[in-house]
């Protein structure tokens, strides 16, 4: 496909104002995801990334007037403050067509796609750079202006305090998930209710990363990192992150099998499903194992943070939440495994002290989903509507998988981390 490149001229000044422009998107109009790496069933982005030269964008979904919006990301920040370079581009996705963006058209763009809502722009501050302690500055930071907030609380987190904590982390100083567990706990003290919260204003609670879990959402690498032999099957489960290069092509066959298609109609064109996997894998909301039995792979599971979610609109969810879907491969009852599969996925989960309890949102017309979730230990609490689907909404806690299954009670943090 050809490509149209238009060249505005850039200087500081648009450079500064689309960073502005990107961290309101990000905040209030929350259509933004991390894109990783180079895509190989999209040459036209792939064409355009080159001219970057990054190796990690963020994308802003303007599907509902047509467009989509790739911008290099320098650094990527757990409070959402992120730092950007140039050239952005502009899709029309109907075309196919990009071509660079500067920041009086992104103004546009959100202009047009949020007519009704107002900007409110925080630049990036300036915080003491090369501090011999900066975690004794941010506490004290905390100390000075937590007491004075009052009903400013909410204004504070999002418009002061999360810019500070993506400077320091910018300037790496400080990591920025261990100053908003400083955070969060100072807030346990003043404004508490905050905390309880899902959103402030627009935007998903930020302090909710205390709870957090990087080894789940954020994984290094892509190798093993769980692995548990099952005597009475004879069978050795492992688990693994997934893998684009690898598996790609892979879960592409799997969706497209008849028994996939009703239920989870990830039946899509392999650009597709490739920008699905690019914008989940590096982002802080979902992340994609492959399981595999002795070495096979065979089943496929995501893990995903309710809060996050929208399946947080649907429950009061808690930020100890954890979700996942699963979705086992063989049709043949003799290669499926669903118990130890579905076992394996709960002892990675739950070994994670970040998780209170895990959520389901399998189809009311899997009976083999319910049935493989209820032997497990998950319990339904209700139907839900769903955009996409009806659902039975079910829950599991520790107590309730262990009593199933006491054995899985010594799987730990530790016990994981060894494999």
């Amino acid at each position: 496909m050809e490509i149209q490149v238009i060249h505005p001229p850039i200087t500081q000044t648009q450079t500064d104002k689309i960073s502005v422009l990107l961290h309101y998107c990000c905040r209030e109009l929350n259509n933004s995801s991390c894109y990783g790496g180079m895509p190989k069933y999209d040459t036209a982005l792939a064409a355009f990334f080159k001219t970057t030269g990054y190796a990690l964008h963020l994308r802003l979904d303007f599907s509902s007037i047509g467009l989509e919006v790739f911008v290099p990301l320098k650094y990527f920040s757990e409070s959402g403050y992120h730092v950007y370079d140039l050239p952005a581009g502009e899709r029309e996705i109907a075309t196919g067509v990009i071509k660079e963006l500067d920041a009086d058209g992104l103004a546009a763009i959100i202009k047009r796609y949020a007519p009704s809502m107002s900007t409110r722009i925080d630049p990036l501050p300036d915080v003491p750079r090369g501090m011999p302690d900066p975690i004794a500055w941010f506490e004290n930071y905390l100390q000075q202006k937590l007491p004075l907030l009052g009903d400013q609380a909410q204004e504070f987190i999002l418009h002061q305090l999360m810019p500070v904590i993506g400077a320091l982390g910018y300037h790496y100083q400080a990591d920025e998930i261990h100053l908003i567990q400083l955070a969060y706990q100072a807030f346990q003290t003043d404004n508490a209710d905050l905390l309880s919260y899902n959103k402030l204003g627009n935007t998903p609670n930020p302090l909710h990363k205390h709870f957090f879990s990087r080894a789940l959402i954020n994984p290094a690498g892509t190798g093993t990192v769980y692995s548990r032999y099952f005597p009475k099957e004879d069978v050795t489960v492992s688990i693994r992150p997934f893998d684009i290069e690898r598996d790609l092509e892979m879960v592409h066959d799997w969706f497209n099998r008849e028994h996939a298609k009703k239920i989870w109609k990830m039946d899509w064109p392999l650009q597709q499903l490739e920008t699905y996997y690019r914008t989940m894998l590096p982002g802080n909301a979902a992340h994609s194992y492959i399981g595999e039995i002795n070495g096979e792979p065979t089943y496929n599971f995501e893990v995903y943070w309710v809060v996050r979610d929208m399946l947080a609109d649907y429950y009061d969810a808690l930020p100890t939440d954890y979700g996942t879907h699963q979705f086992i491969a063989p049709t043949d009852p003799r290669k499926k495994f669903a118990s130890p599969s579905t076992q394996s996925m709960l002892d990675f989960v739950f070994a994670q002290p970040q998780v209170g309890k895990m959520v389901g949102e399998g189809s009311v017309e899997s009976l083999a989903a319910i049935m493989n979730k209820a032997h497990v230990g998950f319990r339904i609490e209700k139907v839900i509507e769903l955009p996409h689907k009806k659902a039975n909404l079910n829950f599991c806690y520790r107590e309730w998988y262990w009593a199933k299954f006491p054995e899985a009670q010594h799987i730990t943090p530790q016990t994981v981390k060894q494999f």
